[in-house]
Formats: C-alpha cells, sequence, structure tokens
C-alpha cells in the first residue's frame, strides 16, 4: 500500500514537472508574442501616418496644378496655399485659447 502511494506521488510529481515545464515554455512564448504585437502595432501606426502624409500631400499637389497653369504660376500659387494654411492654423490656435 505504501509502496503503491509512493509510486502515485512519484507519477505525480513527475506531470506536475511536465506541466511546469510546458507551462514555462507557454509563458515565454507569449511574452515574444506580446512583444512582436507591439512592434507591428508599432509599424502599422508608422505606416499609417506616413500613408495619411502621403495623402495629403497628393491632394496638396492635385490642387495646386489645378490652380496653376505655368511652373511659375504653380510656384506662387503653392506658396499662397502654404500661407493661407498658416494663417487657418494661427486661427485655429487662437480659437482653442
Amino acid at each position: 500500500m505504501a509502496s503503491n502511494l509512493l509510486s502515485d506521488l512519484n507519477s505525480l510529481e513527475a506531470r506536475i514537472e511536465r506541466l511546469a515545464k510546458r507551462m514555462r515554455g507557454l509563458e515565454d512564448r507569449n511574452r515574444e508574442l506580446e512583444t512582436k504585437h507591439a512592434e507591428l502595432k508599432r509599424q502599422t501606426e508608422e505606416a499609417l501616418k506616413e500613408r495619411d502624409r502621403a495623402l495629403l500631400d497628393c491632394e496638396y499637389l492635385a490642387v495646386s496644378h489645378k490652380l496653376a497653369d505655368s511652373p511659375d504660376a504653380l510656384a506662387d500659387t503653392r506658396r499662397h496655399l502654404a500661407s493661407l494654411i498658416r494663417n487657418i492654423d494661427r486661427c485655429l490656435e487662437m480659437l482653442k485659447e
């Protein structure tokens, strides 16, 4: 009877060790995946910001090309649009205050 209990305890201890080892491995894997997820999320946010900047630049160029017929007029129009945008930004800042 005692030998039966001892073998059962040894068997349970071996199972516990295997499960503990497996759990440590899963915890390590989970940490790796969380790190990778955070990096991918950061890259996605960066790519979206870059895309938004490119779309804004594209829209800005499309509008400025529609407003000007010659390269000189295009440069003047771009300067004028940039000036208008700065004025709008200043007005928005004043409104916030």
